[in-house]
């Protein structure tokens, strides 16, 4: 069994021992300072396959690494594991790229199943994810002239199929159900969402998602950057 490599940042302590007793995920690495992360020495064969960052002491809530570990691990899905369970901050993680957002009332198991889940490229957020998103873009619109259709036709040029895909993703459906809706198989609509995701340079559903709510936010910009949250 090939044993997933966690990287942990965060100064609650005590995961580590949850994770000795698990066969298929090992600590490589724990680390309660930012600089640690840039400066962590790794190869090809201790590269980490996730990153949990323990935000459940920190008054920052793993705001302050996450810009870093974008630069620094692009590829390397990453977890927030915090007692936060405010909107605005699973928002913020969302704009960071986090690929899930695990509450401390969850406990430690929602934890370890998170690591399995975003190791094998899966998106792992509370329940209310969905709900809390879809306010805010509702919101947005509300207050903003640029509507949501308005925000995806300057995005760039889509086919009347992508077109469709992304107005079922923004709704929160999943593969399995824009499968059925649109008649096309599962693997297809993984296709046609990963043409999605290449055109507009984001690498999962939440920075689709924080993408269109900026856009609706702040209006039409060349850079697409996501603003912080508050």
């Amino acid at each position: 069994m090939k044993s997933i490599k966690l990287l942990i940042y965060g100064g609650q302590g005590g995961i580590e021992e949850f994770i000795e007793k698990e066969e298929d995920i090992k600590a490589i690495g724990v680390t309660g300072n930012e600089m640690d992360l840039l400066d962590f020495n790794h190869t090809s064969s201790v590269m980490p396959d996730v990153i949990l960052i323990d935000a459940r002491s920190s008054g920052k809530y793993g705001q302050e690494v996450m810009p870093i570990l974008k630069v620094k691990y692009p590829s390397t899905p990453f977890i927030i594991f915090t007692a936060y369970s405010e909107g605005h901050y699973l928002i913020e993680a969302i704009c960071h790229g986090a690929a899930g957002y695990v509450l401390q009332d969850g406990g430690m198991k929602q934890v370890l199943s998170a690591i399995r889940q975003c190791t094998s490229g899966q998106i792992v957020y509370p329940a209310s994810f969905k709900s809390i998103l879809m306010k805010k873009l509702q919101q947005d619109a509300e207050r903003s002239p640029v509507t949501l259709d308005k925000a995806i036709e300057k995005l760039g040029a889509f086919s009347k199929r992508e077109y469709e895909l992304l107005i079922l993703l923004t709704q929160g459906e999943t593969n399995q159900q824009i499968s059925k809706k649109l008649f096309l198989s599962v693997g297809t609509v993984k296709n046609y969402i990963s043409r999605i995701y290449r055109k507009l340079n984001v690498n999962n559903r939440p920075e689709l998602m924080a993408l269109l709510h900026s856009l609706q936010k702040n209006g039409i910009r060349d850079d697409y950057s996501c603003p912080p949250f508050h």
